[in-house]
């Protein structure tokens, strides 16, 4: 080896020059891998995030719609904002009732999905469950309202002696006849839909119907202590149920027309709930196997119904006064005719 080349290998300076351009374009090199890495994820996001949180809010948004269908008398959905965001989101809707014909605004309501995110962003308690909010008879004897001012029906269950009821058909002398209104009526024993219809007059609006979603066996703190005969000898505090702890659904669809065959949508609402995972998914299974026969399985024969929510002014619905079968009635939303 000659000297000029001994000498490049003991150079010093030139050994550090080539080590730093080396570690420069491992440098580049890096910092080109992770840019394209980076691109990648960007790009894969970009398409596969609406795809991933159109799946997760799909979910959340039937149980969330299921529900409101089975539940919330009279009551329907309209205008709904989305606000998706990253693998979640967010949406608000606004509520109506429909009164002889004319849309009446209740509310709004939201819900969220996806990770870490509340599905219930709504200012109150969400949706019915058996044991959920109610009411204790002295509470019931006032009216209450919602936060527009509109007041708010209550359902007594047929199969308990209260000692008192309210009934607000006796309140329409005091209303005035330019006036149209919902109101709720409690039955005297559980019905069928065909007997439910034939027993209200026809010129009487029946719009949304109370379905009995209890077993009055296992649900005893419902009707208390029994006796050894069977008697109730001592009720709960809360035993008269809000419109926001029932279920039912309703005979005119989300225009005020006739609904085509509403009790299936109503099983079909509970049997595709039960089936998503999502809030109210425990609650849709509950409802089914309380509701279903003996085989299990839940058909329409299953149903049977405590009572029911019917409009009209105060002319048609003076007809409701004297009938036996009309344990309680509560008035809810009165607004006028045009």
């Amino acid at each position: 080896m000659d000297n000029e080349k001994r000498d490049d290998l003991f150079n010093i300076e030139k050994m550090e020059r080539t080590i730093k351009k080396a570690k420069r374009r491992a440098t580049w090199k890096m910092v080109l891998i992770a840019i394209l890495v980076l691109t990648f994820i960007v790009v894969f996001i970009a398409f596969a995030n609406p795809k991933l949180t159109g799946v997760i809010e799909g979910q959340v948004t039937s149980s969330i719609r299921g529900m409101h269908e089975i539940s919330a008398p009279n009551e329907f959905i309209g205008k709904r904002e989305r606000y998706p965001g990253f693998l979640g989101g967010k949406s608000y809707y606004t509520t109506y009732k429909i009164i002889e014909g004319k849309v009446v605004y209740t509310g709004e309501d939201g819900y969220g999905y996806g990770l870490f995110r509340d599905e219930v962003l709504s200012k109150g308690g969400g949706y019915p469950a058996l044991i959920g909010a109610a009411f204790t008879e002295e509470e019931a004897e006032k009216p209450t309202y919602n936060e527009l001012g509109q007041r708010q029906m209550v359902f007594y269950y047929p199969f308990l002696p209260y000692d008192s009821y309210r009934r607000d058909l006796d309140l329409l002398d005091e209303i005035g006849q330019e006036k149209v209104m919902e109101v709720a009526l409690s039955f005297d024993q559980g019905y069928t839909l065909q007997e439910v219809q034939s027993l209200i007059p026809n010129d009487v609006t029946l719009s949304w119907i109370w379905v009995d979603d209890v077993d009055e066996e296992k649900d005893n703190f419902q009707t208390g202590h029994m006796d050894e005969n069977g008697e109730v000898v001592s009720l709960g505090d809360y035993l008269i149920r809000s419109e926001d702890t029932v279920y039912g659904f309703s005979l005119l669809d989300a225009n005020g027309d006739e609904a085509e065959e509403p009790a299936l949508s109503f099983i079909r609402n509970i049997s595709s709930g039960k089936k998503f995972k999502a809030r109210w998914q425990g609650e849709y299974k509950r409802l089914y196997e309380t509701l279903s026969g003996e085989d299990g399985i839940l058909a329409g024969n299953d149903l049977q119904y405590y009572g029911a929510v019917v409009t009209g002014d105060t002319k048609t619905l003076s007809q409701l006064k004297e009938l036996p079968f009309i344990k309680a009635s509560s008035i809810g939303v009165i607004t006028d005719r045009y």
